[in-house]
């Protein structure tokens, strides 16, 4: 269930050039959310890593097993990117649970060091979700302190309209567990969750 819902993830293999950025430019990045989803159901995450950008952001698209221990395996599919053969828009990242369940999470945003995003492919995902629709989008921005500030906006739509009522507490309790695991992983603070 949505208990189980983890964060896109890389291969490990895979190496990351990732420059300074301001907060303010990051901010550019999800201006528009209507590009990547319509549902309605939203949710804001914000937390604060001691890592810079460079080191956070692959820590948490290739160690999802650190901060999820329901986790088992993480496979990727490239061959829907939009450069087939590498990682980028359109890869699908295939996270395998304890239980043998699949989520299948094609990435819609990739822009590092400033975002990056994933939806979850509920038909071809062997792991049931109560959602029609769900998008994550990651915005990241230099902290003062030289770390990383990251909001994590989540968007969702139940499968049965009027249950969204039921869902949302699941879904955020989800998130909140997540990510404040990899805040305690990582080095960080986890600074709350919002409803805008």
């Amino acid at each position: 269930m949505l208990t189980r819902l983890c964060s896109v993830a890389l291969s490990a293999a895979i190496a990351f050039s990732v420059p300074a950025a301001t907060f303010a430019q990051d901010a550019t990045v999800l201006s528009d959310a209507s590009r990547y989803t319509q549902a309605t159901h939203r949710r804001i995450v914000e937390m604060r890593f001691d890592l810079p950008p460079a080191e956070i952001i692959p820590l948490l698209l290739t160690r999802v097993d650190l901060f999820d221990p329901t986790i088992a395996e993480v496979h990727f599919d490239h061959s829907q990117s939009e450069n087939p053969g590498t990682f980028g828009v359109g890869s699908r990242r295939i996270c395998i649970f304890d239980d043998g369940r699949e989520l299948v999470e094609p990435i819609i945003l990739y822009d590092p060091p400033h975002a990056y995003g994933y939806t979850v492919d509920v038909e071809a995902s062997t792991l049931s979700l109560p959602v029609s629709e769900i998008v994550l989008l990651y915005d990241f921005g230099n902290a003062l302190n030289g770390g990383t500030n990251l909001s994590v906006h989540a968007f969702y739509d139940p499968k049965i309209p009027g249950t969204g009522i039921v869902i949302e507490p699941v879904l955020t309790g989800t998130l909140r567990r997540t990510f404040q695991t990899a805040t305690d992983v990582f080095g960080g603070t986890y600074l709350g969750d919002e409803k805008p």
